[in-house]
């Protein structure tokens, strides 16, 4: 079976949870004897008109839709968010050209959502992974300016009250992609550019300080919340037009159907990593003093580095030592030392491959995931559950699903660095918790296991397709067994 995987990154470079789920998926697809193409994004702000190149990656057909700026007011980006007639002919070619037997999307931004209906039209199944919320928020996370969690969108308006005058979002995702694919020289350049960008503003230069967030009581102009409105709409309705619609947790479900989703028609996908196979799963236990509490992953704003930071002050530097595993660029370390009061027991790891993180995991005895934003998942989380590491976390969104208060993790408040310092401090007074908690941590899925429930979905999708496309049975005409010979198997091909 073909099958054509559509993100918004490079899965082959980029280092977010979504690019090294499709890459793992893709990997053992392929192991299984399936053929994967890949289609994606680059954002090019300076050019007129959007591109589609292809290139091979080993066995993998890849191609990478280039696209400008997608319009200059914010209801022209909301408008080609579903549909961009110079972008749809350029995906109906990619189409044309893999013939994929299943179409799956793992990531719609900056692809318009017109695709579903692109492939439905060619005949295509089409299953989509809903891995963030983009489909109602525009910046992902549900997050506001000022890291503030957002309850949703509101028809709209919380968008254009809170969101509305936020930088472009091509420029982030350019910086973005520039920081994942460029050579390091230049991805430096552009974390300096954007540092400058942000001290010129008024800040030190950190994404961890927030330089003039937006009035509370700012009143939405109608019009773009109107537009935000349309936009929903006309998401949702293009989205319910696949065959099978994923999120990857409970939490992310109940968003979807808060914004007004049929809660039958979404389907849980819990996920799956070979790196979460490859962790030493063993049992925590305490051994010494300093306890090393760690943190994983992206160090953003979003993600609540900072709250680790500030909860690590006051929190004796012989009993506990604080490590941030992930890229942290010079005036983020500086700020975030300032926070812990420039804490002896705090280190910056920096950036990680996939081969270094077992060795990590290995130097971890509790985990922290102080997330602002509403997680749908964390596929950090699965990589330190399968090590039997346990985790303090916020509690909201995916991670309240899997760290169970008091049974294999503890839990806090989201946003409240004394409450998470408290957590920090009762492990570090009764360090006897990370062996309870480390006993009762759960087994994330095999990734064999999860390639099973998605092969049984694709199988699922191209079956009930045929059938839809199948004429109708003639009544006149004779059943097999009745006076004709029994019909033979029916030759099937695959991609």
């Amino acid at each position: 079976m073909r099958i054509l995987f559509v993100t918004r990154e490079d899965p082959h470079k980029a280092l977010t949870g979504v690019a090294t789920y499709v890459r793992d998926l893709a990997a053992a697809l392929g192991r299984a004897g399936h053929e994967i193409a890949h289609l994606h994004v680059s954002p090019h702000p300076a050019w007129r008109g959007p591109r589609l190149r292809w290139s091979r990656q080993g066995h993998t057909l890849t191609g990478v839709v280039a696209v400008p700026a997608a319009g200059r007011t914010e209801e022209e980006r909301l408008r080609a968010d579903v549909t961009w007639m110079e972008v749809e002919e350029l995906l109906a070619e990619a189409l044309r050209r893999v013939r994929p037997a299943v179409l799956h999307v793992h990531d719609l931004s900056g692809i318009p959502a017109s695709l579903v209906q692109t492939a439905r039209e060619a005949g295509l199944p089409v299953v989509v992974t809903m891995h963030d919320f983009w489909p109602f928020c525009r910046q992902f996370l549900l997050v506001r300016p000022g890291l503030t969690p957002c309850s949703g969108s509101a028809g709209g308006r919380n968008c254009a009250t809170y969101c509305a005058t936020r930088p472009a979002p091509v420029g982030r995702r350019f910086a973005r992609w520039a920081d994942e694919s460029l050579p390091r020289g230049v991805r430096d350049g552009v974390r300096w550019a954007r540092a400058l960008y942000r001290r010129r503003g008024g800040g030190s230069g950190s994404q961890f300080v927030v330089v003039n967030p937006p009035m509370p009581d700012r009143v939405p102009d109608p019009r773009i919340a109107t537009a935000y409105a349309k936009r929903e709409m006309r998401m949702r309705e293009t989205l319910l037009a696949a065959d099978r619609l994923f999120t990857v947790s409970q939490s992310a479900k109940a968003m979807y159907v808060l914004h007004g989703y049929p809660e039958d028609r979404i389907h849980v996908l819990p996920l799956s990593l070979e790196s979460a196979e490859l962790a030493r799963r063993r049992l925590r236990t305490f051994t010494q003093y300093p306890i090393r509490f760690g943190f994983l992953g992206r160090v953003t704003p979003w993600k609540g580095a900072h709250l680790l930071a500030e909860a690590a002050r006051a929190v004796p530097a012989e009993r506990a030592r604080f490590t941030f595993y992930g890229v942290v660029a010079a005036e983020d370390r500086a700020h975030l030392a300032a926070l812990s009061g420039h804490h002896p027991g705090l280190y910056f790891a920096g950036r990680y491959t996939r081969q270094d993180l077992i060795r990590h995991l290995d130097a971890i005895d509790v985990a922290v995931f102080p997330s602002i934003m509403t997680e749908t998942l964390g596929l950090v989380g699965l990589e330190a559950q399968a090590a039997g590491i346990p985790i303090i976390g916020a509690a909201h969104g995916a991670i309240a699903e899997y760290v169970r208060d008091g049974q294999n993790g503890l839990l806090f408040p989201p946003g409240d660095a004394g409450a998470l310092r408290e957590r920090i401090l009762r492990v570090v007074d009764h360090p006897e918790l990370i062996a309870q908690l480390s006993s009762a941590v759960g087994i994330p899925p095999r990734m064999g296991d999860h390639v099973e429930t998605v092969l049984a979905a694709y199988n699922d999708v191209v079956h009930r397709r045929r059938q839809a496309a199948a004429p109708p049975a003639d009544p006149a005409a004779p059943l097999a067994g009745a006076g004709s010979a029994p019909a033979g198997p029916r030759e099937e091909t695959t991609a």
